[in-house]
């Protein structure tokens, strides 16, 4: 049978926005509702007008913020080269904004540049006094993605555990550690991982579809199918269990 897919999860940016002028004389009115404009396109999936509203707004003044949402549409579009440069224009503007450079780190990740990603949470990391504690999380899960793409697992593994540390009820860090452990081949231990996820959070798709995978590798089918379709009941997004749910019925059906 082709081979299942566990996926490791990044803590996805989100679009941050707020005042920051710089010194710039605007026109606030218009600013803000060709912002809201580009914002509501984003929400609808209209990515062309988003950016036509965002690239305007960014003509009547440069701010951080509207750069970054600018660079969040790219990236959902997949176009990393432009979410890079925008992430990058929203730097220039303001050297700390978070958001941009937490987003920069996520956009490289996704563009398998994993040694660069890796560098820029490391650096979110280091700098981490004063962070909110959900930042912190989302960064120690994000570099053990990118570690863990990198090959280094060890410490993929270990950081994981010492976000787990952090916050004991941080459901992504079990599911990636299930993920990981499942990729090595240590079931029991992936098993493990899952189930605590699944006890903190009922609707965590990740875990199910890891279950799934590891029900698979034991041959119990029937099981395995029902722990992908529970994962795309919870999350009809869960990509990994709908491609592994489509191998296991082609497998299935050149068995019968």
């Amino acid at each position: 049978m082709e081979k299942l897919g566990c996926v490791l999860e990044l803590m996805f940016g989100n679009i941050l926005f707020g005042e920051q002028v710089g010194g710039h004389i605007v026109q606030k009115e218009q600013l803000e509702e060709l912002n809201k404009l580009g914002l509501q396109c984003y929400v609808n999936n209209q990515a062309g007008d988003a950016i036509k509203y965002f690239k305007q707004a960014l003509k009547v003044c440069p701010r951080a913020d509207i750069y970054n949402n600018l660079g969040l549409v790219y990236l959902n579009d997949g176009d990393y080269a432009k979410a890079i440069n925008s992430f990058k224009s929203a730097l220039s503007v303001d050297a700390s904004y978070l958001p941009s450079f937490y987003n920069l780190g996520v956009t490289f990740h996704y563009a398998k540049v994993y040694d660069v990603a890796a560098e820029i949470f490391e650096e979110i990391l280091k700098s981490s006094d004063g962070l909110e504690k959900d930042i912190i999380l989302s960064a120690n899960n994000d570099l053990a993605c990118a570690l863990n793409r990198k090959g280094d697992v060890a410490q993929a593994i270990k950081i994981l555990q010492a976000a787990l540390v952090i916050d004991d009820k941080f459901v992504k860090a079990y599911a990636n550690l299930g993920n990981i452990y499942c990729g090595k081949g240590m079931f029991e231990e992936a098993k493990a991982e899952f189930d605590k996820a699944i006890a903190i959070d009922d609707k965590c798709a990740a875990a199910y579809n890891g279950l799934g995978v590891i029900d698979v590798e034991n041959g119990k089918f029937d099981s395995a199918e029902k722990f992908f379709d529970k994962a795309l009941e919870v999350d009809r997004a869960c990509t990994a269990a709908e491609v592994n749910k489509s191998i296991l019925k082609k497998f299935r059906e050149k068995q019968n």
